[in-house]
């Protein structure tokens, strides 16, 4: 919207509008679609997509884990059907970042402060990192590199890494 490539849906009224500088999601739901729309996978992704790029902010996923205790996570990260929820399928909506805030504590959820401080730093640097100059900004990219020695570097299956990488330079 802001280089003037974008329209805004004729709906849109500016000044009832508020600005924001990120999203982030704890409801565990696609970003468009709630429960509804999380039965089948990428649905609304171009909706997504599109609202994501109109806005041009971080979208960032918060949530606690609600398929695994603290200590099971604690002692072999997220698994399973877990992460699908928490990184896989918001990735798909636009996702760039996920925080842990919990987990189960026998039937109960808890979240733990820390994290939460985990995730309010992330947003700051988020925010800051948007706000900066893009000729002041500072980035690193690391890229997989699994086996070692092989030429596996910046490889992943069904992905173009190096196009992609390409691609995200040139627009930074």
């Amino acid at each position: 919207v802001a280089r003037g490539t974008i329209q805004r849906d004729s709906t849109y009224k500016p000044k009832e509008a508020t600005s924001v500088d990120a999203i982030v999601s704890t409801i565990g739901f696609p970003l468009v679609g709630g429960p509804a729309g999380s039965m089948e996978a990428g649905r609304n992704v171009a909706i997504a997509s599109t609202l994501l790029s109109h806005m041009q902010v971080p979208y960032i996923i918060a949530s606690p884990l609600l398929l695994q205790s603290i200590p099971l996570w604690k002692s072999n990260g997220v698994m399973g059907l877990q992460s699908v929820v928490l990184y896989s399928l918001p990735e798909l909506d636009g996702a760039i970042d996920t925080v842990v805030l919990g987990g189960l504590v026998g039937d109960r959820i808890a979240l733990i402060p820390e994290r939460v401080r985990k995730l309010c730093n992330r947003l700051h640097g988020w925010i800051s990192l948007r706000k900066t100059p893009v000729e002041d900004r500072k980035v690193s990219i690391m890229l997989y590199g699994f086996p070692p020695n092989v030429g596996a570097v910046g490889t992943a299956a069904l992905l173009d890494v190096p196009n992609s990488l390409e691609k995200l330079l040139r627009r930074m």
